[in-house]
């Protein structure tokens, strides 16, 4: 064989070669998507989402098994309207004789780690029932700040008149009223604009269009690692390279960076004034009563610690309640509380959302503060 056929040979055994493996990286792919992660470890089901009068929601008539890890296999079911929930349909017009209850916030009232009907929505409602029939409706979207409780407020739930309005609050909802972050449908919620110490202008949520990357999102593959197994492509290139940057000197804290957070106090004071007001108005234009919900520093409870950096926004909240005359419950000292009596967990190991008993916890403790 001359050196001109030798190095034809090798050229075609390198091709036979790639083609084998390409073949069997395919059939791997392949038996993950279709048999792997559909029936021997099923991926979790992801609710497809919708933009509709311009507010950021899910698909109506879906439902599924939320999955985290192996610890989470919660049902969700996605009403006529867009939202998880035990109802099947949030009715405009009002029962006789029935009052009802709207919920606003993030993925804590969205709540797909629990059970639908298991949530503190729904501890409150069984509670309130025993003075007669009350009907809860929740409308939470994971990732939604505060801002865009307003919006939800404006659009869905003021028509709707409902007696009761309950805003849930978390510690990222503040800065992330008026700083954009990177995410899927984040340019979608309500933003403020603050220049000079003011409120000057409120930024419309920008349409949501399910995209290319929506129709790969709800591969069996990606649902089974974005979601079940929660792989980011960040912590992969964090584990390669390294944190492109570290936290602030106050580390991380219930689910903020509390330097980068608190560096933006004044801010933050300006938006939450504005947006207390902003939502008191709305609910008295209705003749609802207001109620905000705030959830604590539940790492610091466990840890022991009476105080934590996080909690600086739990008290900027009850202050700015106060002075726009609205209903406030830090949640900080109800689950300090029962931790010290009960020493149960109100969160999951593989997720810091409140489980059921952390959700039973608030429940009762909003019942108590209503009453």
């Amino acid at each position: 064989m001359s050196e001109g056929e030798g190095r034809r040979s090798r050229g075609r055994e390198i091709l036979v070669n790639l083609a084998v493996s390409l073949g069997s990286v395919v059939v791997f792919l392949l038996f993950c998507e279709l048999v792997l992660f559909r029936f021997v470890m099923p991926a979790s089901d992801v609710p497809r989402n919708a933009f509709v009068n311009e507010v950021v929601r899910y698909q109506p008539g879906q439902s599924g098994v939320w999955r985290v890890r192996d610890e989470i296999a919660a049902p969700y079911r996605i009403n006529a309207q867009g939202w998880n929930s035990p109802l099947p349909d949030y009715l405009v017009e009002r029962k006789p004789g029935t009052s009802r209850v709207a919920f606003v916030g993030d993925s804590f009232v969205e709540a797909l780690q629990v059970p639908f009907d298991k949530t503190f929505a729904e501890v409150l409602g069984t509670r309130l029932a025993a003075k007669g029939p009350v009907e809860v409706q929740r409308f939470g979207v994971a990732g939604a700040p505060l801002s865009q409780y307003l919006q939800m407020i404006e659009r869905e739930v003021v028509q709707r008149r409902p007696d009761l309005i309950v805003v849930n609050l978390v510690h990222n909802d503040f800065d992330e009223s008026f700083v954009f972050r990177p995410g899927r449908y984040t340019s979608s919620f309500l933003k403020l604009k603050i220049e000079g110490g003011k409120v000057v202008g409120e930024v419309a949520p920008a349409p949501w269009r399910a995209g290319w990357f929506e129709i790969l999102r709800q591969s069996a593959t990606a649902r089974f690692l974005l979601y079940r197994w929660q792989v980011r492509p960040q912590t992969l290139v964090d584990a390669i390279f390294g944190p492109a940057k570290a936290a602030g000197e106050g580390g991380y804290a219930a689910n903020i960076d509390v330097a980068s957070v608190l560096a933006q106090e004044a801010d933050i004071r300006v938006a939450t004034d504005y947006l207390f007001g902003r939502l008191k108005a709305r609910a008295d234009s209705i003749g609802a009563r207001l109620q905000l919900v705030m959830d604590g520093d539940r790492e610091a409870i466990y840890a022991g610690r009476r105080d934590s950096p996080a909690l600086k926004l739990n008290r900027i909240a009850a202050e700015m309640a106060a002075k726009r005359g609205i209903a406030f419950l830090d949640l900080h000292p109800v689950f300090a509380a029962d931790w010290a009596k009960a020493g149960k967990r109100f969160e999951f190991q593989a997720d810091a959302h409140w489980n059921e008993y952390g959700h039973q916890v608030a429940g009762v403790a909003l019942a108590d503060a209503l009453r």
